[in-house]
């Protein structure tokens, strides 16, 4: 048997040494690419978690942002709407298709500077006039603020706004009311002096026509007595006008009350050589009828006397189901001169009218028995440039009771 050189065992004891250190280390390297792997797997978890954490956080605060009853519109340093949630889409009328454009140019203001954030901004709680998609104009008491990053860095404005027209309207009918109280009981004490011998001066002249009739004075007499009859109308008025209103409230029909107010209207405008039209639809309320259509004859007949020849008066009653409390409004539209807006905020006050022969108390006393079923009045301009006087009446719901007096 020949014998293995010296030089040949020693390198193949070398190569039995190398390759045991290269098993060792490819071992420890399987050991450390599990260990890797492990880690890996771990992070890709916790990766998982974080991204299903914060999905669930987006998706938290989306709805959030949606269930709020506010409007919250955020805008991005170049002034551009991002977001738009949902009340901010009611409250204005504006749709998802704002999102990407100037605010200054879907948000339109009633005076265009009112558009700059930054004035704003600067102001603690302004109220501005906002002109919503469908036209209609509507009270925001809005606030401005900075939108900041992490670093304290400007990435935009949040406006946060609400709607306050009802809520302005009812101070304002709140303030209205007061002063009716006041001038109500200055009002019944002087209808209750001229009342009495009032009564006796229209029973003599009743007297004095039969005595005349036939002779000369007999229109001279008839004069005094017409004359008579209409200041007993007045003072009836400002009687009416200075009790306290109380609705024997019961569930009627709204759509009713408003067709047999226009049936009694309807000779005074034809008089005038104009047209009634009537668009009513069945609207329950708690009301009482009779007070109500006194309110509507009153405003009809109001619409009659500014028409002219071949004019058109228009009544409208419908539920308006997208408000809270729902309502129902009836809408009194003629296309007469219509009402200077200076002279709107004056046009329930008592005594106040701007024809020359009438006495101011029509329209205050509409207010009042509105006021009383826990409604509003307002005025504004029709669409076919006259005046336009809206009646709401809180909707009837289940449950519901009479309003308090």
């Amino acid at each position: 048997m020949t014998a293995v050189p010296e030089e040949l065992r020693e390198a193949m004891l070398r190569f039995q040494e190398a390759t045991e250190r290269l098993q060792g280390s490819y071992a420890r390297l399987q050991d450390e690419v599990r260990e890797l792997r492990r880690r890996l797997e771990a992070k890709d978890r916790e990766l998982d978690r974080s991204l299903a954490e914060r999905a669930r956080l987006t998706n938290y605060l989306e709805h959030l942002l949606e269930s709020v009853p506010s409007g919250v519109v955020a805008v991005d340093p170049e002034g551009r709407i991002s977001t738009l949630n949902r009340a901010a889409q009611e409250i204005t009328g504006f749709g998802p298709e704002a999102v990407g454009k100037p605010f200054s140019h879907v948000f339109r203001f009633e005076e265009p500077a009112e558009a700059d954030l930054d004035a704003l901004e600067a102001v603690s709680r302004p109220v501005v006039t906002l002109h919503r998609s469908d036209g209609r104009r509507v009270l925001l008491g809005l606030r401005v603020s900075p939108f900041r990053g992490e670093a304290g860095e400007v990435l935009g404005r949040v406006v946060v706004f609400q709607d306050v027209t009802r809520l302005r309207r009812l101070e304002e009918q709140e303030e209205r009311n007061r002063r009716l109280v006041a001038m109500g009981q200055m009002a019944a004490g002087i209808a209750h002096e001229i009342r009495n011998p009032l009564g006796s001066l229209e029973l003599f002249a009743h007297h004095l026509v039969e005595e005349l009739r036939g002779t000369a004075h007999e229109d001279l007499a008839g004069q005094v007595l017409k004359g008579l009859q209409n200041l007993s109308r007045i003072t009836g008025n400002l009687l009416l006008f200075a009790r306290q209103v109380e609705p024997r409230c019961q569930t009627v029909d709204l759509r009713e009350v408003v067709a047999e107010a226009a049936l009694y209207a309807r000779s005074a405008i034809r008089a005038k050589g104009a047209r009634l039209e009537e668009d009513l639809r069945p609207a329950p309320v708690l009301a009482d009828p009779d007070l109500v259509r006194q309110a509507l004859l009153n405003v009809l007949l109001n619409a009659a006397q500014a028409v002219d020849s071949g004019g058109r008066v228009r009544v409208e009653c419908a539920p308006v189901d997208s408000e809270e409390p729902p309502a129902v409004r009836v809408a009194v539209w003629d296309d007469g001169p219509g009402v200077p807006e200076a002279e709107r905020e004056r046009i329930f006050d008592p005594f106040y009218t701007t024809r020359a022969r009438g006495v101011g108390l029509g329209l205050a006393i509409v207010q009042r028995i509105v006021a009383a079923h826990g409604g509003w009045v307002a005025v504004d301009g029709s669409p076919w440039g006259g005046a336009r006087f809206t009646l709401s009446f809180p909707a009837e719901r289940p449950g519901a009771t009479p309003p308090e007096p």
